[in-house]
């Protein structure tokens, strides 16, 4: 074969092959990609920052919202601001009153939504909220998570009963299992 016809095929192969190889790795890790937090387990009863990632957009479309919404028993929660993007929380009233630190507390955060700013379906975006766990060792606090596009939505959920696998999920709710203090 001329070597100058060999390079040229041999360039076409490597060019080919390396995009068929791309293609394979994003198709394969958008599957697999989930919202979820940086770390899944956190002291029972402690302050505790959880981070929260988005991994990716909604079949193509950038992220433009993205709602959490915060488990019962969980308290004094404060959502980390991100520059470009609006936070805002919405409060629910306990159907009894808890004591925090002497205070009586009737109102707690339900979700916490950021809103206004962009990311593009091939980033991700953390989000951080600061927040008081229960005082309930081995429990499992599911987060759902409202991620809303240009045009449609993805809902992060599922909910895994007693016993499941969380990860086995289609869209598995975010989680945090509880340990000790």
């Amino acid at each position: 074969m001329d070597p100058a016809r060999y390079n040229q095929l041999k360039e076409l192969f490597v060019k080919h092959f390396f995009k068929l190889g791309i293609a394979a790795l994003s198709i394969a890790s958008s599957a697999h990609a989930h919202v979820v937090f940086n770390e899944t387990e956190a002291a029972a009863g402690a302050f505790h920052t959880a981070q929260l990632r988005v991994m990716h957009g909604c079949d193509g479309e950038p992220t433009n919202r993205v709602t959490v919404i915060i488990p019962e028993g969980v308290t004094r929660v404060t959502p980390r601001a991100i520059s470009g993007w609006t936070v805002e929380v919405s409060m629910v009233t306990l159907d009894k009153p808890i004591l925090l630190h002497g205070f009586e507390v009737t109102d707690v955060v339900g979700s916490v939504t950021w809103s206004g700013g962009t990311f593009p379906d091939y980033a991700y975006e953390q989000f951080e909220i600061r927040m008081m766990l229960p005082d309930t060792p081995g429990e499992r606090l599911d987060f759902p998570v409202h991620q809303g596009c240009e045009t449609g939505e993805l809902n992060w959920d599922d909910i895994a009963g007693d016993g499941k696998d969380p990860w086995a999920l289609k869209e598995p709710a975010p989680f945090i299992l509880l340990g000790t203090n």
